[in-house]
């Protein structure tokens, strides 16, 4: 099934970079490419963590559930259950909120909305439908993005929303505050501070990170194990691949934007300073992932951005008649991505966990009645 899809994407991105002049056509195949997101998480039946939510579903009334379930999340299931739907409703409500968003968002912000669709199925796609209420946040936050210059209010009760969906939104309060500095968008200073901080957290003695972590929150102790230093080694190797990328990109803006920016339309270009404080933030994010790991998801859902951009890129050496050199960005970023999908899922575990991944995937009630309405086996 996994590969299926993959081929549907790769497809369809293939006419819509000969095509993507054609307004309708590209309403079209992103409609379809979201149906198609739409049904893998609406209609899933298996995901590491579906049991998980089947009983926060469930068990909806136990105050347990309420401490651990975020605001809009728990608002979002009691309004599903006092409609009278069951946990599958729910999941179609929530897909169908998160997706609406989504797809709104990169059709707006990027000329190639499938082609960045069929990058973000490679990564981070089989993440987020399985940590559901954190790419609700993200994708509430990925909208927000839009009102950032002229509509200031909005943006920040969007902000709040996202924080409600899951806590480690919280981050991109932090981004807010460190894009003022000047330092932050001095690409060498940056790394720096970054390489150096990362040396220095590999090397501090548990016994001063524990203290620290108590005065924050004890429970960041559960992080701070006693191969904190090994952990770490892991969490900077998978972090590398993104850290490269996004210093590529960065340098390109810096050196190139006045290039080729005047060839694309204002909606893409006036984007681009956000989406590149954004994709610096993400460097930084390494930092943070010492004390909690799971902070990576953020750094994956921003190389959503990333991909944005690019596509922004290739649009306008399409429109600069540099086809060529289009097609090679398009190989480039689809190879990047496939490596980053081998490294972060595969290369770790000798490609076990891609059972997991084909099973997320293929467990899907919409795809078993079409399978039984056609008589098919396994797809």
């Amino acid at each position: 099934m996994y590969f299926i899809i993959s081929f549907i994407l790769l497809f369809l991105s293939y006419f819509e970079f000969y095509l993507n002049k054609k307004y309708l056509f590209r309403i079209t195949i992103t409609f379809i490419v979201g149906l198609l997101f739409f049904i893998l998480l609406g209609c899933n039946t298996f995901s590491p963590d579906l049991d998980n939510y089947k009983i926060h579903f469930e068990d909806l009334d136990q105050d347990y559930i309420k401490l651990r379930v975020e605001p809009f999340i728990l608002f979002l299931m009691e309004t599903c259950k006092n409609l009278g739907l069951s946990f599958q409703g729910y999941q179609l409500v929530f897909s169908f909120l998160t997706f609406s968003l989504f797809l709104y968002s990169i059709f707006k912000y990027s000329p190639l909305p499938v082609f960045v669709l069929f990058n973000f199925f490679f990564i981070p796609f089989f993440p987020d439908i399985t940590q559901i209420r954190f790419f609700l946040g993200f994708t509430i936050f990925l909208f927000s993005l839009q009102f950032f210059k002229k509509k200031k209010l909005v943006f920040y009760i969007l902000i709040v929303l996202a924080f409600l969906c899951h806590l480690s939104i919280f981050m991109m309060l932090i981004f807010l505050i460190l894009r003022n500095f000047k330092f932050f968008r001095r690409q060498v200073t940056c790394n720096i501070i970054i390489i150096v901080g990362t040396c220095l957290l590999g090397l501090t003695p548990k016994s001063i990170i524990d203290p620290l972590l108590v005065l924050v929150d004890p429970k960041l102790l559960l992080y701070a194990e006693s191969e904190i230093v090994g952990t770490f080694a892991g969490t900077i190797a998978l972090f590398l691949p993104f850290f490269i990328i996004n210093n590529i990109v960065i340098y390109f803006h810096n050196k190139y934007s006045s290039v080729y920016y005047p060839l694309l339309e204002e909606k893409y270009v006036k984007n681009i300073p956000l989406f590149i404080d954004l994709i610096q933030f993400s460097n930084f994010m390494i930092l943070f992932q010492y004390f909690i790991r799971d902070f990576s998801r953020i750094t994956q859902n921003i190389h959503i951005i990333v991909i944005v951009y690019l596509s922004i890129i290739i649009y306008a050496f399409i429109k600069s008649k540099k086809r060529f050199s289009a097609k090679l960005i398009v190989i480039g970023v689809i190879f990047c991505n496939l490596s980053l999908f081998y490294i972060q899922f595969l290369m770790v575990n000798n490609f076990e966990y891609f059972e997991v991944i084909n099973k997320t995937f293929t467990s899907n009630y919409f795809f078993d009645s079409i399978a039984e309405l056609f008589n098919f086996e396994n797809l």
